[in-house]
């Protein structure tokens, strides 16, 4: 399938990776309910554009790994989890997390109530290869189809990606 060249790409990227590393220079302190995320800098304009070009998305899913990746050296505790949080197809909802411990990241993934359910997917392999996320960086993958049960539309595929 051939895409239709997006304009100012290179700088799109350049300006998200330098965005999401000026908008948390330092390990975050703040945390709310056990965690602490930032929203991907980027604008929904953007992201509707390249929902289809997986290139590009691959892009921008290794520039937040790779934020991710900083995070973890600058952590203060090691019980502390960094999280990428990925929202397909449109990466719009995608964030970066950073939980204070591991109960507090299996907190989070536990999502049954009455307006919201994660249920589990396990097609890790499949989603590392797609992505060409390289399993020596240690991270951990867990998959979700997520359903809002108060809104008619289909479940969302989340992917969380922790180091």
């Amino acid at each position: 399938m051939r895409h239709r060249k997006v304009r100012g790409l290179k700088r799109k990227l350049i300006r998200l990776q330098r965005n999401m590393q000026e908008n948390h220079h330092d390990f975050p302190t703040e945390f709310h309910n056990g965690y602490w995320n930032t929203k991907i800098p980027v604008g929904q304009t953007f992201l509707l554009e390249i929902q289809h070009n997986a290139q590009i998305k691959q892009a921008i899913i290794h520039i937040l790994l790779d934020e991710a990746k900083r995070l973890v050296e600058l952590r203060v505790d090691e019980r502390m989890r960094v999280a990428v949080l990925l929202d397909f197809p449109t990466l719009w909802n995608s964030e970066l997390l950073v939980f204070e411990d591991e109960e507090e990241l299996q907190t989070f993934m536990r999502r049954d109530s009455s307006h919201q359910k994660w249920i589990p997917i396990s097609h890790k392999k499949t989603f590392m290869n797609k992505w060409d996320i390289r399993s020596d960086q240690d991270i951990r993958v867990y998959g979700f189809e997520e359903w809002l049960l108060d809104e008619e539309d289909e479940g969302r595929e989340l992917w969380m990606l922790v180091q």
